[in-house]
Parts: C-alpha cells; sequence; structure tokens
C-alpha cells in the first residue's frame, strides 16, 4: 500500500495533461471574470471520502507523523502571514489560507482517531520546539525583503513535501495516505507559485530538502486541481463544475472573459483564437 502511494506521491510531480472545458471568450484584452457563479460544497470531496475510508489500527509513527504535521501546516499558515503582514504581498495571505485548510484535513485525522490536538490557537506559539525555532528564523530571514521572503515559503514547502513523503512511507492506513496525497498536491502547487515568483526576479531557487532534480521536475509540472485519493487518483467527479471563465491574459494566451460550464484547470475555449485560465471553482471542484 505504502509503496504504492509514495510512488503515485513521485509521479504526480510530472506534467499532467489538462481537461478542457467550454467557455465564452468574447474578446481580447485582460478581461474580468466571466457570469459562472462559483459555489463552494459544505463538505469537501475528501472529507467525504476519508469518511467512507475503514478506521484502522494506528501506529506509534502514524501517531507521531499526524501530531507533527498538525503543526508543521500551523508554522507554513503562520509564517505567511507573518510576511503578507511585513510586505503586504497577497501571495502570502492567499496561500495562508490553503495552509489554514490543509490544518483542517490533518485536523480531520485526528479527531477521526481520538488524538489530542497540539496546534496552539497563539500565532507562533509550537509544542515542538524544531517548528518553534523554525518560525522564528524563518520571519527573520522573510522580513528582509520580498526576495527573502519567497524564498522562505519555497523552503517552507520544500520541507512540508520530504515530511509528507516520510509519513507515506510510515502510514498504512488509507484515510491517512488520502490526507497525505493531497497536502502533497498543496505543497507542490505552492512551490511552484513561490518558483515561478522567485524565477521571475532572477533568483531561481535552490532546494534544501527534496533532491535537485525532483524540485525541477515539480515547477516544470502544471498546477494541479481536483482532490486525490490514498493512490493519488484523482477522486471521480472532483474536476468537473460551474467555473468562472478566463481573467485576461494567462500565461500570454488569455482571451478575455469566459461563463458558464469550465473544467478544473479553467481551460474552457472562446470564440477567437487561443484559451484562457479559469479558476474552475466549482461545487465539486477544490482549488488549493
Amino acid at each position: 500500500m505504502k509503496k504504492t502511494a509514495f510512488a503515485a506521491l513521485l509521479l504526480l510531480a510530472a506534467p499532467l495533461v489538462a481537461q478542457s472545458g467550454p467557455g465564452r471568450g468574447p474578446g481580447n484584452g485582460t478581461g474580468n471574470p466571466g457570469t459562472g457563479t462559483p459555489a463552494i460544497p459544505a463538505v469537501s470531496p475528501l472529507a467525504t471520502y476519508v469518511a467512507s475510508l475503514p478506521v484502522e489500527a494506528l501506529s506509534s509513527a502514524e501517531t507521531g507523523q499526524l501530531l507533527y504535521l498538525r503543526e508543521e501546516e500551523k508554522l507554513a499558515r503562520d509564517v505567511y502571514r507573518a510576511l503578507f503582514a511585513a510586505n503586504g504581498d497577497r501571495s502570502f495571505a492567499n496561500i495562508a489560507g490553503a495552509e489554514q485548510r490543509h490544518m483542517d484535513e490533518v485536523k480531520l485525522l485526528l479527531d477521526r482517531y481520538g488524538l489530542a490536538d497540539p496546534a496552539s490557537a497563539v500565532a507562533g506559539e509550537f509544542k515542538d520546539t524544531r517548528l518553534a525555532s523554525l518560525y522564528t528564523d524563518l520571519v527573520a530571514r522573510g522580513k528582509v525583503s520580498l526576495v527573502e521572503a519567497l524564498k522562505v515559503g519555497a523552503t517552507i514547502e520544500d520541507l512540508d513535501l520530504s515530511d509528507v513523503g516520510k509519513a507515506l512511507d510510515a502510514s498504512d492506513n488509507r484515510d491517512i495516505d488520502a490526507v497525505m496525497q493531497n497536502l502533497a498536491k498543496g505543497s507542490r502547487n505552492h512551490l511552484r507559485a513561490f518558483s515561478s515568483r522567485l524565477t521571475a526576479l532572477g533568483v531561481p531557487y535552490s532546494a534544501q530538502y527534496l533532491p535537485a532534480e525532483q524540485i525541477a521536475s515539480i515547477v516544470a509540472a502544471p498546477h494541479e486541481r481536483g482532490a486525490y485519493d490514498e493512490t493519488g487518483k484523482l477522486l471521480a467527479g472532483t474536476c468537473t463544475g460551474q467555473g468562472r471563465g478566463g481573467r485576461g491574459q494567462g500565461h500570454g494566451r488569455g482571451r478575455g472573459p469566459g461563463a458558464g460550464e469550465g473544467s478544473c484547470d479553467g481551460t474552457g475555449a472562446g470564440p477567437g483564437a487561443g484559451r484562457g485560465p479559469g479558476d474552475g471553482t466549482g461545487p465539486n471542484c477544490p482549488n488549493k
């Protein structure tokens, strides 16, 4: 089980083929969001899927990994909030929101197995002394400049991916593996976001925890959408929905606002040339 899950984690670093969905793109230019109305599900597809899986015996290694990762996701959230407060760059606020969802996903497992939550309600406060020290160091480094802040972001995601990989190695429980696969997907997306910003500024990210070739493979792959099962496969029904249309000139190919049904990657084609990147924020399309 765990070999299959970890292999899937590595394979997901390779480029994925995007699914297209119809949309309307009335013209060239910077485009505004289309008229499709996104809906947010009351319960995430991942939570629904995890609830369908058996509650299996929990090993001491699995217990330790869950408690640690709950605080490590808090580390990411707290650092990003601090860096947003320091430099006002909106990407840190956005990714901090995603890290809160990742915290919630780990908490789902803690509740499922009756484990006490180690996460403090106080920003920057951790039971794990290593994480407490990391928080102080990373925030201080990130406050130096925007470039340093982006390096800190990429480093956190690099660390997260390394530790999630260890958690997959330690686990043979299907529900734990499913949550780990989705944490890894989120960290890969965040790593891509920070790395692309750094590259644009002429300062490519250098791997700190994962092998350099694995980081390069992740960064080269497209943004991932949808929710994954314990083997890293896309859950049925999590990559379609009523998505907003293109938001202008994304990746040099945007074609104005679209509307209506769109795929999770938002690649609905307009009547003219090109495609516009949409949000794909439909009822079954978690964007993390």
